[in-house]
């Protein structure tokens, strides 16, 4: 019959309340027995026990503590493999400590030469982004993208820098530049808008929006002249420019305080802007709008009206050509769209069981030229 063996203990501090764990003064160290009879001695350094072999020597001796005796050749080799650190040679001779010290050195000066002469990696803070809807404003485009960090302002204008592109004739192609003031809302904004519509159930000339990261050649290195010896002169031209640099970085770290203290509450981290739309669904048939395509507007117009008793409504959308009887509605914040939710999903509407969900992005539903929206 194979008996188990208790767990040793591996914590210092639980040593004292296991009866199988004594301390030895004459090797200063913690000895355990085990239920064999077998004893294990505590190595602090790599916190571990190990088997402690006691010497079979004649008492003549004396009082010669036992674990300092000699060990067998493979108890020997146990031991050493406990200590042993990995990468280093146990057979090769140490080092001078003169020679040792001057070898550091030399490294560290090695080291400094090579940071000094590697030039400074540029730090994308900007997102591309294309298939917009051919009537989007920058405001629009300040307001959505906004959200996901403070967007950086123009040296001398202090305007947001967003950059709508155009075609040949002057109109705007689809695509924008918008620039963060920090890098790491680059990769959130592509995260939760990626591929997404940039209004819900308007899709745009090129399809879903697609964000990227920007280009580096999108940057006006105003910075980098301004890191000059000239720029340190003062009354200088580059060190007006220096000062504008130093301002403005100021200016944008407060905002980007401002911003965390304001935005980081309404936008955690299980939160996206597609919190506060809601998809609605078996509101109609496609039977009905075919038979009189007048109930459109009274429909959306209905829908707008019942979930305005949750909150503000923003906009309403009114998918005719979708067979489950889709209609998106955008709240004015999250409260509402979950309140909306909880008091529609499963209710009761002309003889059918509505269906309501938060959105989640990823919703692709079909509108012809007669679907209605509605904008607050």
């Amino acid at each position: 019959m194979t008996s188990t063996r208790t767990p040793f203990p591996t914590i210092v501090e639980d040593f004292d309340d296991d009866p199988r764990v004594s301390f030895s003064k004459s090797s200063a160290t913690h000895i355990l027995e085990d239920e064999t009879g077998s004893e294990w001695e505590w190595h602090s350094r790599t916190s571990k026990w190990v088997p402690l072999v006691r010497s079979s020597y004649p008492s003549s001796f004396g009082d010669l503590s036992p674990t300092c005796l000699p060990m067998d050749e493979a108890l020997a080799e146990q031991q050493r493999a406990a200590y042993r650190v990995e990468g280093v040679d146990d057979e090769e001779p140490a080092m001078d400590p003169g020679r040792k010290r001057k070898a550091v050195e030399g490294e560290m000066e090695t080291a400094k030469k090579q940071k000094a002469e590697k030039p400074k990696e540029r730090v994308n803070t900007a997102v591309y982004v294309t298939g917009l809807p051919a009537n989007v404003t920058q405001d629009e485009l300040f307001k959505v993208f906004g959200r996901f960090g403070v967007i950086a302002e123009g040296i001398d204008d202090n305007l947001p820098r967003i950059k709508m592109y155009t075609n040949d004739d002057g109109d705007f192609n689809g695509d924008a530049l918008i620039v963060y003031f920090r890098p790491e809302s680059v990769q959130l904004a592509i995260d939760l808008l990626d591929d997404t519509d940039f209004r819900l159930g308007e899709r745009g000339p090129k399809g879903t929006m697609r964000v990227n990261a920007a280009d580096q050649n999108y940057k006006v290195q105003k910075d980098q002249p301004a890191k000059s010896e000239e720029a340190k002169k003062k009354g200088t031209p580059a060190n007006r420019d220096r000062q504008k640099v130093i301002k403005k970085a100021e200016e944008m770290n407060r905002r980007l305080t401002d911003w965390d203290e304001d935005d980081v509450s309404v936008l955690p981290e299980t939160s996206t802007r597609w919190d506060k739309v809601v998809i609605l669904k078996h509101m109609f048939t496609l039977a009905e709008i075919e038979e009189d395509a007048s109930l459109i507007d009274e429909i959306a117009e209905d829908t707008r009206e019942e979930c305005s008793k949750f909150g503000e409504v923003e906009n309403v959308v009114l998918f005719d050509r979708e067979p489950s009887g889709v209609i998106s509605v955008r709240f004015a914040n999250e409260k509402a769209a979950k309140a909306c939710v909880r008091k529609m999903d499963g209710r009761a509407y002309e003889r059918r069981y509505l269906e309501a969900r938060l959105a989640n992005g990823t919703e692709r539903y079909q509108k012809g030229p007669v679907g209605k929206g509605i904008e607050e």
